[in-house]
């Protein structure tokens, strides 16, 4: 039985079909073919990724053989399926904390489905086929989860859906590349989507926040060598103890005594990040920060909490290549050889346990055949470069390589002039205020619909008239589909108590007068208190038998009511208001029809408060 893998909440996963891989000989399909197609995937999309700063992990893509496939699925207990055993091109990604990074993927992969002729694709995340989520107010009345698990597919840059669930992987991919409209979701669908991702590459420029920070020199030269080590210099801070800040107080590798005032170039997100980190820096290194209200405050202390976070990252990168080298010395090279010999035979064990060998027999060409294979598989996954080194590269190697190669050059930047740097980005966007915050929320999730329509005679009429017409299916009739019987819901999701309101749709439910006006109680408080005990009893009581006279006159009128039939209502109307009062608002066929909610407060203007049921009376 495969184990059940569980997904991280900032993983998204990519899985890309090309058209050469719809075949069913996928023998003939190999490693160095697909690398040839990955190749061409990143020459179409390097203009658009050159300037982007990933916040934790780069898009890279892996071949993926059904050899390769196979031996994953039975020791990694992957849990694909025969029919899922299709060869194709693979991505996995963190985003971490910067949900934007997901989107952008979903760009990239929309983008090359439109390049490349014949390529489909299906990316996924911890939460399912998130697409459809996003798209969740549009799509059409059969799209349960149950019948689109990895069943959503990008093709041509659109969103296509399979609902039938006998259908193979296989044929599901040949079915979209033979027919690329049929299983096309609706233009609704498409352009919620659309509108999510086509806000790229524009907003590559968007996203990024540039500011000055007075850095030491090396940790200068090293972002003007990779940009791209702002982000896991700002994490490493951002994710650390004060145990990990221990090594900040020496500054070993960036000493505070050579700075120099830069412009840093980040994403928001990790400008935000860094900007809410407390840290300050040991007092005791050097650092001298300014006041708090100068000018130059914030780019000094931008400037320190940098270089700490360099500074962690190549300490954590060199103590990790400490402890493997102690490792390896403790070990001899026989000592390496036997333990290598012992997890190859126990890794050998487990195919021979989960089938893989067919039971064929020991010393035959088909076995030895297939244990070679095993054999290549195990050599290329136990070394440090999984799958012919395409694994990505760790922060904490590109960090001691952009180090190296600041140990071979020599880092000047005395014609360095601070009078030419471009000023910092406004950061007022850090500060958002409760009415900004609701009208982006509500543009972002409002689904724009309008307040439900008062139920009346006419639109009840309307509503039965509809439902006799419909046809029942496999789940029945599905009613009420338009906004008219939906809850008065605001598009940002609140939900309003008008008490005013609330009074009124009282006072017309049960047609209650009470006896005076408003001037009754216009006496102050202090008025009322001193008054005489006498005068309060008579008062009250004159009230309660007006309030009983009243409930008498409500109970003669409702019961006439209900003996004579309007003349203005039609048969249908006449028919469901008789059965409705019949029901009592309990549980029948009139009741059914038009749910419960409005059943009672019906029920309720049919009634007297007098004859009320005890189970719907308060």
């Amino acid at each position: 039985m495969a184990n059940v893998v569980i997904k991280s909440d900032d993983v998204i996963e990519c899985f890309l079909y090309p058209k050469f891989c719809l075949t069913k000989n996928f023998e003939q399909i190999t490693e160095e073919k697909l690398l040839e197609e990955i190749n061409k995937y990143y020459d179409a999309t390097k203009h658009i990724t050159k300037d982007y700063i990933w916040h934790k992990d780069s898009l890279t893509f892996f071949p993926r053989t059904k050899r390769s496939l196979l031996l994953e699925t039975i020791i990694e207990g992957s849990g694909y399926e025969d029919n899922e055993l299709i060869p194709h091109i693979y991505a996995k990604l963190h985003f971490d904390e910067d949900v934007g990074d997901e989107w952008f993927t979903v760009y990239l992969i929309n983008y090359l489905t439109k390049v490349f002729e014949g390529l489909t694709a299906r990316v996924t995340d911890s939460d399912g086929e998130f697409l459809l989520i996003e798209s969740a107010n549009a799509l059409p009345s059969w799209a349960n989860p149950e019948i689109c698990e990895k069943r959503v597919f990008i093709s041509n840059g659109s969103i296509h859906v399979i609902p039938d669930k006998d259908k193979s992987l296989f044929d599901n991919l040949n079915s979209i590349s033979n027919n690329p409209n049929l299983f096309k979701l609706s233009e609704a669908v498409q352009s919620i989507i659309q509108k999510r991702i086509n806000i790229y590459p524009e907003e590559i420029k968007e996203r990024a926040h540039k500011a000055r920070a007075y850095l030491p020199e090396k940790a200068a030269f090293m972002l003007q060598e990779d940009p791209g080590l702002i982000a896991p210099a700002i994490r490493m801070l951002f994710h650390s103890d004060p145990f990990e800040r221990k090594v900040c107080r020496g500054m070993k590798f960036f000493p505070p005594e050579q700075r120099t005032m830069v412009n840093v170039k980040m994403t928001k997100c990790l400008y935000a990040m860094i900007m809410h980190c407390r840290y300050t820096g040991d007092p005791m290194t050097g650092w001298n920060l300014p006041p708090v209200n100068s000018a130059i405050y914030n780019a000094h202390l931008l400037g320190v909490k940098i270089a700490c976070g360099l500074e962690m990252l190549i300490s954590s990168a060199y103590e990790e290549q400490r402890k493997k080298a102690n490792d390896t010395s403790t070990v001899s090279n026989n000592d390496l050889l036997k333990m290598r010999e012992r997890t190859l035979n126990a890794f050998v064990s487990r195919l021979e346990l989960s089938g893989y060998f067919k039971d064929l027999l020991e010393g035959s060409r088909e076995r030895e055949k297939l244990l070679q294979v095993a054999k290549d598989y195990f050599s290329n996954n136990s070394t440090s470069n999984k799958l012919l080194n395409l694994e990505p590269e760790h922060d904490k190697e590109k960090v001691l390589k952009v180090w190296a190669n600041i140990q071979t050059n020599d880092v000047d930047f005395t014609g360095h002039d601070e009078s030419n740097l471009s000023p910092s980005d406004s950061d007022d966007w850090l500060s958002v205020n409760p009415v900004e915050l609701e009208n982006l929320l509500g543009e972002r999730w409002g689904d724009g619909k309008t307040k439900a329509e008062k139920p009346t005679s006419q639109n009840l009429r309307r509503k039965i008239q509809n439902f006799l017409k419909e046809s029942s299916g496999v789940e029945g009739v599905q009613l009420f589909q338009d906004t008219d019987m939906k809850l008065d819901v605001e598009d940002s999701g609140r939900i309003e108590f008008d008490t005013d309101a609330f009074d009124i749709a009282l006072r017309d439910i049960l047609d209650l007068a009470v006896p005076g006006g408003d001037s009754e109680f216009d006496d102050s408080s202090e008025e009322s208190l001193g008054g005489d005990d006498e005068d309060k009893c008579g008062e009250m009581d004159d009230y309660m038998r007006q309030l009983d006279n009243e409930l008498r006159m409500e109970k003669t009128l409702g019961h006439e009511k209900l003996c004579e039939t309007p003349k203005s209502q039609d048969k249908i109307e006449s028919n469901l208001m008789e059965s409705l009062s019949r029901e009592a608002g309990g549980s029948g066929p009139a009741g059914n029809i038009i749910g419960g909610p409005i059943r009672k407060f019906m029920h309720l203007q049919l009634q007297s408060p007098s004859t009320v049921p005890p189970d719907l009376q308060s």
